[in-house]
């Protein structure tokens, strides 16, 4: 598992051994407790919510900064 942050008010992580999972993607847990699962390529909810969801701009953003580190990272991890 590789952890990000804390960013603003969330943090995100990148867990391994998730060969079940087609989608390379990051696990992001908000401060109030809220969590979604994110595709870092496409940036889709994979499941999961928060209220309101403007809160996620600013963690679609990130990630699309960090895409390249964070693919090369999930796939160190689930190889």
């Amino acid at each position: 598992m590789t952890n990000y942050g804390p960013i603003t008010d969330w943090q995100a992580r990148i867990n391994g051994r998730e060969g079940s999972h087609n989608v390379a993607h990051i696990q992001v847990q908000f401060n109030d407790g809220s969590r979604v699962s994110i595709a870092i390529q496409s940036r889709e909810v994979l499941a999961g919510s928060v209220v309101p969801q403007v809160r996620l701009k600013p963690v679609f953003e990130w990630v699309k900064h960090n895409e390249t580190a964070l693919l090369a990272e999930y796939e160190r991890l689930n190889p």
